[in-house]
């Protein structure tokens, strides 16, 4: 299993900022680059914003790749598109071009149909490992779109179709071997309840636990109250 690293922070806000100056200080080792994986949903969002001040306020000669860890079948301008949520977040580095999009969406009618072409762009765009992923968990104890008692892979393929178990909305998510490959893993969580979750989830068999179980890097935890 992993080491774990906690970091505990007393606000959200001060979780914030200790993450987005790693995850600058990251970017600014890197001259030739980096790529990044990012969780969706409300939580990572004041994270993004606070990366989107501190790029705006750096130059760079390469910009930095971003993919989603999973994204809802949805328009960009949907409120639960979690690259519509990038674009909101992180408008002034974007005007700079300080970053790239690689998509986990077209025109297909299904993810299960993209799958293959999905999984042909991020072959070619992001060939190499990420620099840093950055992952949410739900109280369920999946990450990304990899839900308790459902596919982590598909075949060997970058990527695979998810359907929430509760609202059945059909999603594209990373493989859990791709969210793997990554030079480390930032797992942010809220709340006495994820961390019970977290701290428990070798017993229950949750895809969390196999994040811990397989990774080849340390995972730095940051939790607040």
């Amino acid at each position: 299993m992993s080491n774990m690293n906690f970091h505990t922070f007393d606000n959200f806000s001060a979780l914030s900022d200790a993450l987005s100056q790693q995850w600058l200080d990251i970017i600014q080792a890197a001259p030739e680059g980096s790529c990044f994986a990012l969780a969706g949903g409300s939580t990572p969002a004041p994270i993004y914003q606070r990366l989107d001040d501190l790029l705006a306020q750096t130059s760079q000669r390469h910009p930095i790749k971003l993919v989603a860890t999973d994204e809802r079948w949805v328009s960009d301008a949907d409120q639960q598109s979690n690259e519509g949520l990038f674009r909101r977040c992180l408008q002034k580095s974007a005007e700079k071009k300080n970053w790239q999009l690689v998509s986990l969406k077209n025109a297909s009618t299904s993810p299960e149909v993209a799958t293959a072409a999905i999984d042909d762009r991020l072959q070619t765009q992001l060939p190499q490992a990420f620099s840093a992923v950055l992952l949410g968990m739900g109280a369920d104890g999946h990450i990304a779109s990899l839900f308790p008692g459902a596919p982590t892979q598909h075949d060997n393929l970058t990527c695979l179709a998810a359907v929430h178990p509760q609202t059945r909305q059909s999603r594209m998510s990373l493989s859990l071997p791709r969210l793997l490959d990554t030079q480390r893993i930032w797992l942010v969580i809220t709340g006495a309840e994820k961390r019970q979750v977290l701290e428990h989830a070798t017993q229950n068999n949750l895809p969390v636990a196999a994040l811990l179980r397989e990774a080849g890097c340390t995972i730095d935890v940051f939790w607040c109250p």
